[in-house]
């Protein structure tokens, strides 16, 4: 019983060593055409690449592992080892689910990948790893490298189907609707009884809503429990403090921040400016204020039409 409960804990280790390689691979690999699970990134997504990636991942990795154990006369602990694959593609749903990203996957495309991988995972560990035979390619078989030019035809010609880009639009939409109707359900009479300018109104509520993917609930309760750091940032809003914030509080005091940068610059010449640079006191960085401005557009647009006038003044329309 011991053994076994030490095997699972390994295996549950090494699904989690899989689960942040792959996802530093993927980091490596956006501008090739890799999907990642993100509220704005939308590469030209290479169908190859991420089939590769997101099913194939865990036989490679299973695989490279059991030569190793065989390599140092250890091939005993290769037994069990299928079980990695499926822990990896169950963290990886949590994960999605803890950080609130469910919203912005395709299922059924998850589902595939998953039974593909687990499937494929089985092949290997079966007629592979089991036998306990060296696991390094037969460079003398012909038949290998005819295998191998086989796999490089398919991946090159499914590098050239494309893919629509509808329906990641779609739950990118959904996203954001979701949050910002949660938004006002909680906070639309703190946000209205503070601010009375639609355009910042919208603006505030673009800022909640990015925060909240940004810094899902999950993620914020393990902020709150940093009772050693001096200057805490926490709450719906991530607003600095000395103390942490409810989400209330937080929302509160970041509609009384940007209330007063919103003054502070009511003499720019364009609103443009004035909403990037209320932005900029909220938080400099320059990929924060082209993210917020696109949700900016999503609930202006597509979820809550009484904003699209001030958005259209936004550019001058």
């Amino acid at each position: 019983m011991e053994s076994l409960i030490g095997q699972i804990f390994v295996h549950l280790v090494l699904a989690s060593v899989l689960f942040f390689l792959v996802n530093w691979i993927g980091q490596h690999a956006v501008d090739f055409g890799y999907s990642s699970t993100t509220l704005f990134e939308e590469p030209n997504e290479n169908v190859a690449l991420n089939f590769f990636i997101r099913a194939l991942s865990p036989a490679v990795f299973i695989i490279l592992l059991s030569s190793i154990t065989i390599a140092i006369k250890k091939p005993e602990l290769r037994l069990g080892i299928f079980w990695v694959a499926v822990y990896y593609y169950a963290l990886r749903a949590g994960i999605i689910f803890l950080l609130n990203r469910h919203r912005l996957i395709s299922w059924p495309r998850y589902v595939l990948h998953a039974a593909v991988g687990i499937s494929v995972a089985k092949l290997a560990y079966d007629h592979l790893i089991l036998p306990n035979r060296a696991l390094l390619p037969d460079l003398q078989n012909a038949g290998n490298e005819l295998w191998l030019a086989i796999l490089a035809f398919l991946y090159a010609v499914a590098n050239k189907v494309p893919l629509p880009s509808g329906p990641g639009a779609g739950r990118r939409n959904t996203f954001v609707r979701v949050h910002y109707h949660q938004a006002v359900f909680k906070f639309g009479g703190i946000i209205s009884e503070k601010i009375g300018d639609e355009l910042l109104r919208l603006l505030t509520y673009s800022i909640l809503s990015y925060e909240d993917y940004a810094r899902p609930p999950a993620i914020r309760s393990i902020e709150r429990l940093m009772f050693w750091k001096e200057e805490k940032t926490t709450g719906i809003m991530q607003v600095q403090g000395q103390r942490n914030l409810g989400d209330e509080e937080s929302v509160s005091a970041a509609a009384d921040i940007l209330s007063e940068s919103w003054h502070r610059h009511e003499d720019e010449d364009h609103p443009y400016t004035r909403v990037s640079r209320t932005i900029g006191d909220y938080n400099k960085d320059v990929d924060y204020i082209s993210r917020v401005l696109e949700v900016m557009e999503i609930i202006a647009k597509r979820i809550e039409p009484v904003y699209e006038p001030a958005y259209r003044n936004l550019w001058g329309e």
